[in-house]
């Protein structure tokens, strides 16, 4: 958060010059609302599925059907691993 009117009490100011150069509605925007409920509702319902919980989920499946083993992701039934996911369920 950026507080110009601080700035102003403490003999520095320089709101004017991020209002001519077209700064100051993005600071208004980084200065706006914060949904903290919102928020912390997301990450406790947050799931992280990275390349550990991939590998796990493999080889939970190849230690119910060993005849699965050096099967690729596609072979197993699951989906391709695309990189790390965020997942959250808020609403339900």
């Amino acid at each position: 958060m950026v507080d110009f009117e601080s700035f102003k009490v403490n003999d520095f100011d320089i709101e004017d010059l991020f209002v001519k150069q077209g700064w100051k509605r993005y600071f208004d925007m980084l200065n706006g609302p914060i949904y903290s409920r919102l928020v912390k509702e997301f990450w406790m319902k947050a799931q992280v599925y990275d390349e550990l919980s991939a590998r796990l989920e493999e080889e939970a499946l190849v230690r119910k059907d060993p005849s699965l083993k050096g099967k690729s992701r596609e072979e197993l039934g699951l989906s391709i691993f695309n990189g790390t996911v965020i997942k959250s369920v808020i609403a339900g």
